[in-house]
């Protein structure tokens, strides 16, 4: 049986923050209040074990996927708990209303967030690269054959549909308005849909490009690696949190990311304790796909790494003029998103 056919579809919910009031339901993520030694840095004492973050609630947009693992290990660390939403902006407005202490979006999602009047600020990055493969069906190898074919995304405004929609803009903007965008949440999901020849193209995570190339002679159209111009400096996804909890937990909010990139360095250094916890989290993935997913990741440094800082005032400015220039957002967005000091500390400078 396929792998697609096992995992359980989730069920859009498309949530306007200005009438969200808390009350949409989630689905609970695996458990991740177990201790992990690995998430320590091989043992080592963090300075984050000062400060109780012990049952600290924590808001992912949709359910936790292999690019989600990396994050586990400094939450279960950091006594965590994990809630899985269906929307960026089911998270916002969760964090706005005090739901949640600590968010997980997409970056362009925050700063429409903030641009939009909801008080968050961008604490610290979880995934630097986006990781998103722009795949078609084995009839499609070129972009102009796109034209009037259906082409899918996770959401509005989503990393997921900005690679596609530069994809085809750098072959031919005109063919942008002759293509049949539509939403369709989950990599999964989209991937099942390829299978079953209900659209003609999507973009994709690593681990599920894999495994549709295995169900059949499915195309690579590009990546993000393709993208021209300040493209390389887009973040992929960041930690969020709402102003008002950051001024009386800021402590609390360090700690927990001091947690996370403790794990993430563990990450880097342990394939093996990675590929335990992913099985755990993801147990209908075969352990040799997750291999090559913990491969990928790695190779193109997706976590950030203790001694450089994930965003710079300067790599954000850079960001922002490339989300700018193909349409994703109008107005500047402003440095003053992100507490540059917290990323500082985190980091280790």
């Amino acid at each position: 049986m396929s792998r697609f056919v096992r995992r359980i579809s989730m069920v859009i919910v498309v949530l306007m923050l200005a009438a969200c009031s808390g009350a949409a339901e989630d689905q609970s993520a695996p458990s991740t209040t177990d201790e992990s030694d690995a998430a320590s840095g091989g043992g080592e004492e963090s300075a984050a074990s000062d400060v109780s973050t012990e049952g600290m609630q924590v808001a992912y947009a949709s359910d936790l996927d292999p690019n989600d693992v990396a994050d586990q290990f400094g939450i279960q660390e950091a006594g965590a708990e994990v809630t899985a939403l269906t929307e960026d902006s089911a998270v916002a407005a969760g964090l706005n209303n005090g739901d949640f202490d600590i968010g997980n979006i997409d970056a362009t999602a925050a700063i429409r967030a903030v641009q939009g009047g909801v008080p968050l600020t961008i604490v610290y990055v979880s995934q630097t690269t986006p990781e998103f493969v722009m795949v078609s069906q084995p009839e499609i190898t070129d972009f102009d054959q796109l034209a009037g074919q259906t082409v899918a995304y996770h959401s509005p405004g989503s990393l997921t549909e900005i690679v596609q929609r530069e994809l085809v803009r750098q072959n031919d903007p005109a063919l942008e308005d002759q293509i049949d965008w539509t939403v369709l949440p989950e990599s999964p999901n989209r991937a099942s849909a390829m299978v079953a020849d209900r659209i003609q193209a999507t973009s994709l995570e690593f681990l599920d490009v894999a495994a549709l190339q295995e169900e059949g002679d499915y195309n690579v159209l590009g990546s993000w690696g393709d993208l021209e111009g300040e493209s390389a400096n887009a973040l992929a996804t960041a930690w969020v949190v709402a102003d008002s909890y950051l001024d009386e937990n800021r402590d609390e909010v360090v700690a927990f990311l001091q947690h996370v990139q403790d794990g993430y360095d563990s990450v880097y250094e342990d394939k093996d304790a990675w590929t335990e916890m992913a099985t755990e989290t993801l147990p209908d993935v075969d352990e040799t796909s997750l291999g090559e997913a913990y491969d990928y990741y790695t190779d193109v440094g997706m976590y950030p790494q203790s001694g450089e800082p994930p965003v710079t005032e300067q790599s954000w400015a850079g960001m922002d003029a490339f989300f700018r220039q193909i349409g994703e957002y109008d107005q500047t967005a402003s440095p003053d998103m992100v507490d540059f000091e917290i990323v500082a500390e985190v980091s280790g400078n």
